[in-house]
């Protein structure tokens, strides 16, 4: 019986810390840890150079910035699509958790910032990539519907 308690009692601890260390604050997550983070949630992450991870999902590409300050930033931008900046602010103006843009070379961007003020847990960091999925998803279907002819 006494084998059996200190089984549950060091079981629960395991559990326990798993659980404390995913709702755990944070000031700033290491790049080794949002790579195992990114892993754990099914993506195929590429670090490209430090602070600068690659993501490729359902053939779109994203790029999630891991800033010294502790915080990140998602930015997705399809090339070879044109689009008129009023179409850009409307989508300003018409959505949240996202902002767009032209960049220099005029391709439609799309960002999202998730800011460290207060601490991060494992779940802001994969809650703002769903987010920002979705925001994608919504994103690629307004620039098809406004999409300029060359």
């Amino acid at each position: 019986m006494k084998k059996l308690s200190l089984l549950v009692v060091f079981t629960w601890l395991l559990l326990w810390g798993a659980v404390a260390s995913a709702t755990e604050l944070v000031e700033k997550f290491s790049d080794d840890y949002v790579l195992q983070l990114l892993r754990n949630e099914g993506y195929n992450p590429e670090k490209m150079k430090d602070g600068l991870f690659r993501l490729k999902v359902d053939n779109t590409t994203i790029a999630l910035f891991n800033k010294a300050d502790g915080d990140m930033q998602l930015y997705y931008s399809p090339s070879g699509v044109r689009v008129p900046l009023e179409n850009i602010n409307d989508w300003n103006r018409t959505h949240r958790l996202s902002r767009a843009y032209l960049d220099g070379d005029k391709d439609p961007v799309l960002e999202s910032d998730l800011l460290s003020n207060g601490g991060l847990t494992e779940k802001h960091v994969t809650e703002f990539l769903k987010v920002f999925m979705m925001s994608v998803d919504a994103y690629r279907k307004f620039l098809a519907e406004h999409m300029q002819q060359r």
